[in-house]
């Protein structure tokens, strides 16, 4: 059994893949999905969505290709560090224009034209979106600065959307993409949600996985918001992680410590994106330092030129101790050293751990340097911790034949 099934979820709450059938409509995602449908049926050449790593960009642009008019054909590139005649290549292909071999770069922008205007006067409207735009090299950017030249006397022949990391607003402002920074008519940006946001997002999740249990408390919404800063992505992995935490002690309610377990197990914290000096405080740090040091050193030279002060010498008379007789004790023999072997600390108590990642390798010895792999363990599978030597843990399986093996620390739930 998993925390799926002691749940009775109909299906992964917090899957972190953009299914948009989860999509959540907040006051940032949905004023950037009607933007971005305003935008297509614009006669605008360039629009952007910019959002910090997890906050729904894909998602977002998921939901927004899937509600495309149907006038509407698409070209979606994904990871797009291209060179510039690559780039070119990818996009034709992705729209299905044949490419024959040989042919020069200066013939295939006239053929992609001659495209274009057919597909035009078909009735079709062209549009081609770029995730992760951020990576981007900045003679690809101006390739498609080139690219949004295609036009009729009247209206533009293809559109673009740019997604990306606020890298792609840094790169647009540069001086080198000043031109293309001029034709994007409309920017859109993702925040962070707030603390009612996240407890509504969180409600909708489980309700729609089919949730039938009891809510968290709003102080549990707080300690998610202090730990996830309302990251989408983050509170997806914490709230997973809390339910398996729940799901060990075999509880129906979600509590702070769960979620405290889940921070614990991402290496996550309340300071996690506290915010960094700037580059004034740390000058002033700095000047603060020399001072205190040159202070110092004034001090010593100061106490170096103080003429010294004369003692008198104080004499501690003392009987001498009568001599005792010297007893030789032979040194007893050394015994051989033997081959240490590991510590294993053993609990107090039976724990269990809960697998957080498929395939886990179940192995004879706390080593990855040999072949000693005895079984694989599937994500949410539950076992026994029986000790640790260093971030290697030694477990024992539930099933009816237990195995005793080694899994390695970060690939196991361990609740306090």
């Amino acid at each position: 059994m998993s925390y799926i099934d002691f749940f009775e979820f109909k299906e992964h709450p917090f899957r972190i893949t953009p299914d948009v059938e989860f999509y959540f409509t907040s006051e940032t995602h949905s004023g950037s999905f009607e933007s971005l449908k305003y935008f297509v049926g614009s006669d605008e050449g360039f629009s952007t969505l910019i959002g910090e790593p997890g906050t729904g960009k894909t998602i977002t642009l998921r939901k927004f290709i899937n509600e495309l008019p149907k006038d509407v054909e698409y070209a979606y590139i994904l990871f797009p560090s291209l060179e510039p005649e690559d780039m070119f290549r990818a996009v034709l292909e992705d729209f299905g224009y044949k490419i024959e071999q040989g042919v020069s770069k200066n013939t295939l922008f006239s053929g992609f034209r001659d495209f274009l205007t057919d597909k035009k006067k078909q009735g079709k409207r062209i549009l081609l979106i770029i995730d992760e735009a951020q990576n981007l090299p900045i003679e690809t950017m101006e390739e498609l600065r080139i690219l949004s030249n295609l036009e009729t006397e009247k209206e533009k022949l293809i559109q673009f959307v740019l997604a990306g990391q606020p890298e792609l607003a840094d790169k647009l402002n540069s001086q080198k993409l000043r031109q293309l920074k001029q034709r994007i008519s409309l920017q859109t940006e993702l925040s962070l949600l707030n603390l009612q946001e996240i407890e509504r997002y969180v409600v909708f999740r489980l309700s729609k996985a089919g949730f039938n249990g009891k809510y968290p408390s709003n102080k549990f919404y707080k300690k998610l918001q202090n730990i996830t800063k309302g990251n989408p992505r983050l509170i997806n992995l914490t709230m997973e992680r809390a339910l398996m935490a729940a799901y060990l002690k075999q509880s129906s309610f979600l509590v702070n410590e769960d979620i405290e377990t889940a921070a614990e197990s991402l290496k996550l914290n309340e300071q996690t994106t506290a915010p960094t000096e700037t580059n004034s405080n740390k000058i002033t740090y700095l000047l603060v330092a020399i001072i205190i040091a040159m202070a110092g050193l004034l001090v010593y030279q100061f106490m170096q030129k103080q003429p010294p002060v004369e003692t008198k010498p104080t004499v501690i008379k003392q009987e001498p101790e009568p001599v005792k007789d010297i007893i030789v004790k032979p040194k007893p023999t050394p015994k051989p050293k033997q081959a240490e072997e590991p510590v294993i600390k053993k609990k107090s108590t039976v724990k269990k751990g809960y697998v957080i990642t498929d395939n886990l390798n179940l192995r004879s010895k706390p080593t990855t340097k040999e072949k000693n792999i005895l079984m694989k363990l599937n994500k949410g599978t539950s076992v026994i911790v029986k000790g640790n030597v260093g971030k290697w843990i030694m477990v024992e399986t539930l099933s009816d034949t237990p195995v005793i093996g080694w899994v390695y620390s970060d690939f196991i739930l361990i609740p306090e």
